[in-house]
């Protein structure tokens, strides 16, 4: 492979990796959106943001799948490519999208956790329900036993 083949590599994979870049971003910001919504419960915003982040995840998957052959190629010649204009550029960019995917996915992990919080709550609430409800139910009947006058004259009588 020749340089200039490496400088159209370069040439294809920056435009790509910015591309990516710019849909982190809109993950980040997704990441928080949905981090909001569970916290305040909103059902129709959690919905709302998982299928605009899905939408999203398969733009970035598409451009992935694109830009592999040229990062391959790249990082097989990783000594001469360094040597290019742009390499550089796209070290920095390397490093930006790391950053952005490690805030995402610890964000997504209180995310996570928020949402197992809110199921456990949900449930004890469901079970404390249930129980006041067969503890009253219970009481109703210690407190207010059914009228048995009328059945009681009936047999005897």
């Amino acid at each position: 492979m020749s340089l200039e083949d490496l400088r159209a590599l370069l040439a294809i994979y920056g435009p790509g990796l910015e591309a990516a870049v710019s849909l982190l971003h809109q993950l980040e910001r997704l990441a928080l959106a949905l981090h909001d919504a569970t916290h305040h419960r909103d059902a129709a915003e959690l919905a709302a943001v998982a299928q605009e982040r899905d939408r999203i995840m398969a733009a970035l998957v598409q451009i992935e799948h694109e830009m592999r052959p040229a990062r391959e190629a790249l990082a097989a010649r990783r000594q001469e490519a360094a040597a290019l204009d742009g390499f550089k550029d796209i070290v920095a960019l390397h490093r930006i999208a790391q950053d952005l995917v490690a805030a995402i996915v610890h964000k997504d992990e209180d995310t996570v956790k928020a949402l197992q919080d809110a199921e456990v709550a949900r449930r004890v609430a469901a079970q404390t329900a249930g129980t006041a409800g067969s503890t009253l139910a219970a009481y109703r009947r210690v407190v207010a036993p059914p009228l048995m006058g009328a059945g009681l004259v009936n047999r005897r009588g």
